[in-house]
């Protein structure tokens, strides 16, 4: 099985590492083993060709560059060695991927490349064909498929229990440090430079506003009227911190109380109403208030640390042989 150009190919990444006199006689030599299969040092080259590139336009000195691309090439050689163990488990669990993902795989491949041309190019380059191409797309979507499996299996096993969210709270209490909000609902009326347009709009929302001081329901007028993004919620924007608004808009949602109603606030953009839902002062949210965040970040831990472990015994039970 190998594992190339399911990422883009830096060519020029790759050309400045090679030349690294540590690493000039690996390019086409065996970097590890796993069982009979073999993993290729250019592979896995190829396989961290953006890290690669990226590591060149920023790295300092060739020194600086070789030591961050020595460290990158290992995570994709752990990388590639965790795929060959996860097709195996794939292949024992009987998965099936169909031409349809391979494809829509193949699909977003050939994305990173300017054209076909270029695409073609770098096949030739790296003496592979298409259907041998597909073969290997084909593995790779049943190993993230087993991989996908066995996280999901882990998360449903884990259990997490009021006393291990508690704990969590009291170790992590910074995490759940909070600024000033407000939850605020808005009927917002577009207006350009044009005078006569901006005072139409502004008439209208007047207008609107006075419907409001007589009993009219917000969400039902700026479902009708509104042209924000959140007219069809009923203006509800949600909640907002400091520097999510521009200024004029953002003074009147932290200046009113609870259930308040702005003035017509005029921005470059138009016209807008507030209304504000609720408010909530800067702190730390109490474990009530944060339970709902805490229980997911546990479950994922736990997953992580199943799936850490399931990999690592997968290696321990394959003769894993690394060259490097």
């Amino acid at each position: 099985m190998r594992y190339f150009i399911v990422l883009p190919v830096c060519l020029a990444a790759t050309a400045c590492f090679c030349t690294s006199p540590a690493f000039a006689a690996l390019v086409d030599g065996v970097v590890a083993t796993i069982d009979n299969e073999v993993i290729l040092h250019s592979d896995i080259v190829q396989d961290a060709g953006p890290v690669l590139q990226e590591l060149q336009a920023r790295a300092a000195s060739q020194e600086q560059f070789k030591q961050e691309a020595d460290k990158a090439l290992r995570e994709a050689l752990d990388q590639a060695i965790e795929r060959v163990l996860l097709f195996r488990q794939a292949q024992l669990a009987g998965m099936q991927v169909t031409d349809e993902q391979v494809e829509e795989r193949l699909a977003r491949i050939k994305q990173d490349y300017a054209s076909d041309q270029e695409f073609q190019k770098m096949l030739e380059e790296a003496g592979e064909t298409m259907g041998e191409l597909r073969e290997t797309v084909r593995e790779q979507v049943m190993a993230l498929s087993m991989a996908h499996a066995k996280q999901e299996q882990f998360s449903k096993e884990a259990v997490v229990s009021e006393a291990e969210m508690r704990q969590y709270y009291q170790d992590h209490q910074a995490d759940f440090t909070k600024p000033e909000r407000v939850n605020v609902s808005r009927i917002f009326l577009p207006a350009g430079s044009d005078a006569q347009e901006r005072t139409k709009a502004r008439a209208q929302l007047e207008a609107l506003k006075e419907e409001l001081a007589l009993g009219a329901d917000f969400a039902e007028l700026a479902k009708k009227y509104s042209k924000g993004p959140d007219a069809e919620s009923g203006g509800l924007v949600g909640w907002i911190s400091r520097g999510d608004f521009v200024g004029p808009l953002e003074d009147a949602a932290f200046s009113l109380s609870a259930g308040g109603l702005s003035e017509v606030i005029e921005t470059d953009f138009g016209y807008t109403l507030l209304r504000i839902n609720e408010k909530s002062g800067a702190g730390t949210g109490s474990f009530d208030e944060v339970r709902t965040e805490i229980e997911p970040i546990l479950r994922q831990n736990y997953t992580t640390e199943r799936y850490t472990k399931w990999v690592d015994e997968l290696r321990k039970r394959s003769r894993v042989m690394i060259y490097l």
